[in-house]
C-alpha cells in the first residue's frame, strides 16, 4: 500500500507540474503579456528625431549637450528602474538625483516606457514639439500591433510620465534658466582677449555657462590645462610663434587637409555672404556629430537595447560635463582667436578655411567634447574599434573611416587647427581635457551599483 501511495503521489506532482507548467507557458504568451517589438533600432530612432529637432531649431553645442544628455539619461534611468539586473543604478553619481523614486511598475513594458519618457523630455527641452508628436504615435501604433492592451499602454504611458515629472523639475534646477537672464557679455577690446570675429561679429555665446550643474564631475577644475604664453606681439615671442604656426600651416594647405577641416566643422549654423545676401546652412553641433557615431557603431555591430542605452547615456553625460569645464577654462583665460591676432600682427588679408565661433579659443570646445566621448566609447567597444562614419554624407561631405575613436578624436584636434580656429596648443589641451573628463565618468558611473 505504501509503495502503491508513492506512485500515486509521484504521478499527482507530476500531474501538478505538467498543469502549472501549461499555465505558465499560456501566460507568458497571452495577449496581455506580448514580446517586447521594441528593439535598439527604435532608440536609435528617437536619438535620430533628437538629433534633427536639435539641428532644426539651430541649437548651440552647449545646449545641444544638454539637451542629449538629459533626454538620454532620462531614458537610462526609466530602463534601468525597470530591468535593475541589467544597468548598474547611476543614480547616486549624478548630481542631486537622490529623491529620484521608481513608480509602481506593475503591468509597464520596460523599453516602451523608457522610450515615452526619452520622448518627453526631448519635447521639454526643443522648440519642434512636433518632432515627437510623431515619434510617439509610432511607438502606440507599434505596440498595439504587436498585442498590447489600451491598458497596458496606459500603464506604461503613466509610469514614464512619473519619471519625467520628477526629472523635469530636477533639470530645472541645474541654472540654465538663471543664465538666459544673465547681462550680456561684453568683450574687454583688449589685445590679448577675446573680441568679436568676422564674418558676423556676433557677441560671446553662453559665457556664463559654466554656471550650469555639471551632472558627474565634482569640480570644473578635474583638468588643469597648460599654462598658456604671455601675450605677446614679440615676432620672437612663444605666443606669436603660437599664432604663426597657425598661420604657416594654413600657407601649406592641401585639398586633404580642407576636407578633414570640413568633415569636423560641425557648425550649426554656418552663414555664407555673397554681396548683400546671408545663406545660412544647419548641421550636426560638434555632440550631435558624435550622438549619430554612437548610433552607426551600435546599429552596426547589432548591439543589444541594453548596450546601446549604456553608450548613449555615458557618452553623452561625458560630453554635457566635458563642455561645461572647457566653457569655464575659456572666459577664465578669454583669449584672443588666431583670426584677430593674425590680421592684426602677421597679415591683415589673411583668412582661415573655416568659419571662427563666437567664443574665447582657450581650450577647444570640439577637441574636449571629442576626447570625452572618444574615452567613453573605448571603454564600451574597445581599443581598436573600427568604425565607418557616414554624418556627413547627408550635408554633401564624404564618409571617413577610423581605425579606433581616440583616431577619430585626434583627427577632430587636427580639424580645429587645419581650419584656422584655434591654436596647436588648444586643441592639444582640449583633448587631453576631454580625454581626462570621460575617463573619469567612466569609471564612476561603471562602478555605481
Amino acid at each position: 500500500m505504501v509503495k502503491n501511495k508513492s506512485t500515486r503521489d509521484k504521478r499527482f506532482s507530476g500531474f501538478v507540474l505538467l498543469v502549472c507548467t501549461s499555465v505558465l507557458l499560456t501566460f507568458c504568451n497571452s495577449p496581455d503579456k506580448p514580446q517586447t517589438p521594441f528593439t535598439a533600432k527604435d532608440l536609435i530612432a528617437a536619438n535620430t528625431v533628437l538629433l534633427d529637432a536639435a539641428m532644426a531649431d539651430v541649437f548651440t553645442p552647449p545646449v545641444a549637450s544638454r539637451i542629449f544628455a538629459y533626454a538620454h539619461l532620462t531614458h537610462y534611468l526609466t530602463y534601468q528602474s525597470l530591468r535593475p539586473k541589467a544597468l548598474p543604478n547611476i543614480k547616486g553619481s549624478i548630481h542631486d538625483l537622490a529623491f529620484f523614486e521608481t513608480p509602481d511598475s506593475t503591468g509597464v513594458e520596460p523599453e516602451l516606457a523608457a522610450l515615452l519618457a526619452f520622448s518627453k523630455m526631448g519635447k521639454k527641452l526643443i522648440y519642434s514639439e512636433v518632432f515627437f508628436d510623431n515619434f510617439e504615435q509610432e511607438l502606440k501604433a507599434k505596440a498595439l500591433k504587436q498585442g498590447y492592451t489600451a491598458e497596458h499602454l496606459e500603464r506604461s504611458q503613466a509610469y514614464a510620465q512619473s519619471v519625467f515629472d520628477q526629472l523635469s523639475s530636477w533639470v530645472d534646477k541645474d541654472h540654465y534658466i538663471e543664465t538666459r537672464t544673465y547681462p550680456r557679455y561684453t568683450s574687454t577690446k583688449k589685445p590679448e582677449n577675446w573680441r568679436e570675429t568676422p564674418p558676423d561679429y556676433e557677441a560671446a555665446l553662453e559665457p556664463f555657462w559654466d554656471n550650469i550643474r555639471p551632472l558627474v564631475i565634482d569640480s570644473l577644475n578635474v583638468y588643469e590645462p597648460a599654462t598658456l604664453p604671455i601675450y605677446s606681439t614679440d615676432p620672437q615671442s612663444d605666443f606669436y610663434a603660437m599664432a604663426y604656426e597657425v598661420y604657416a600651416a594654413s600657407k601649406e594647405h592641401t585639398p586633404a587637409r580642407e576636407k578633414t577641416a570640413w568633415f569636423w566643422d560641425c557648425n550649426p549654423v554656418l552663414t555664407i555672404h555673397q554681396g548683400h545676401m546671408i545663406q545660412t546652412i544647419h548641421k550636426f553641433s560638434p555632440p550631435g556629430h558624435w550622438m549619430n557615431i554612437v548610433a552607426q557603431v551600435t546599429a552596426k555591430d547589432q548591439s543589444n537595447y541594453v548596450a546601446t542605452t549604456r553608450a548613449f547615456a555615458f557618452t553623452s553625460i561625458a560630453m554635457f560635463d566635458a563642455i561645461i569645464a572647457v566653457w569655464h577654462y575659456k572666459y577664465k583665460t578669454d583669449l584672443v582667436r588666431p583670426i584677430t591676432y593674425i590680421q592684426e600682427n602677421i597679415d591683415p588679408h589673411w583668412q582661415p578655411v573655416l568659419q571662427t565661433p563666437p567664443f574665447p579659443e582657450y581650450t577647444s570646445g570640439h577637441s574636449a567634447i571629442s576626447g570625452a566621448a572618444a574615452e567613453v566609447l573605448t571603454q564600451l567597444f574597445g581599443s581598436e574599434k573600427s568604425f565607418t562614419d557616414k554624418t556627413q554624407l547627408r550635408f554633401g561631405l564624404e564618409e571617413r573611416s577610423f581605425t579606433s575613436f581616440k583616431a577619430a578624436a585626434n583627427q577632430v584636434n587636427l580639424s580645429r587647427y587645419y581650419g584656422g580656429i584655434h591654436y596647436l596648443m588648444g586643441v592639444q589641451e582640449g583633448g587631453k581635457q576631454g580625454e581626462h573628463i570621460g575617463r573619469q565618468i567612466i569609471e564612476r558611473l561603471n562602478k555605481t551599483q
